[in-house]
């Protein structure tokens, strides 16, 4: 087994979209978030990793369903939720079955590019509408991309515009997945729908 550090991350899945709402409409549903001051991680408590576990099974839960499952006040979970997510150690996002969506295929690419040409080609690869997760990485491949797809056959054409637009990359694995029975801790049906959560503990200690 081998191990990269992510060294840069140009974007990450949960900021992906797939475009089914017009600017204007995802501004009127999100609002403008109000900004916020940098805080510290701080330290995590059990009450915390609780809620965490909560959540994982069911994001959308009201803050008194929250609090009776703790045993906590009202006011005490809606205040621990609201320090997680203040201190970035939380983050809400929506996904979708992505076959029944037209998304069924997904590759993961790695590549070699000059360490000086990675910020030009990061950003424009995050500009591409099938880019979910894209990073700079240690070691000899220096650049991953992974990217849904409506087909295996996109596979080809979206390596052949890497190839041509940016003639310093150079692709050197890749890997395509045909079906997902997990993601995010939650275990889905060949359709992509959730049909059970695997929550995970994301501060347990290491298995020796």
């Amino acid at each position: 087994m081998q191990a990269r550090v992510v060294t840069h991350m140009f974007t990450e899945g949960g900021r992906w979209r797939i475009a089914a709402l017009a600017p204007d409409q995802r501004a009127r549903l999100t609002g403008r978030p109000p900004a916020q001051t940098p805080v510290a991680p701080g330290e995590i408590t059990p009450l915390d990793r609780a809620l965490v576990t909560r959540l994982a099974h069911n994001g959308r839960a009201p803050y008194q369903a929250l609090a009776h499952d703790l045993g906590v006040s009202l006011s005490t979970a809606k205040r621990r939720l609201e320090q997680l997510t203040r201190r970035g150690l939380l983050r809400f996002r929506c996904d979708f079955a992505r076959p029944l969506g037209g998304w069924p295929v997904s590759v993961t690419l790695w590549a070699r590019v000059p360490p000086a040409d990675l910020p030009e080609i990061g950003h424009a690869l995050i500009q591409l509408p099938e880019t979910r997760n894209c990073a700079a990485l240690t070691g000899p491949h220096n650049l991953v991309l992974q990217a849904s797809l409506h087909s295996v056959s996109d596979v080809l054409r979206l390596e052949t515009h890497l190839a041509t637009a940016h003639l310093s990359l150079d692709i050197v694995d890749r890997v395509i997945t045909l079906r997902q029975d997990k993601l995010l801790g939650h275990l889905l049906d060949p359709h992509g729908r959730s049909v059970g959560v695997i929550a995970p503990d994301l501060w347990a200690e290491a298995a020796v």
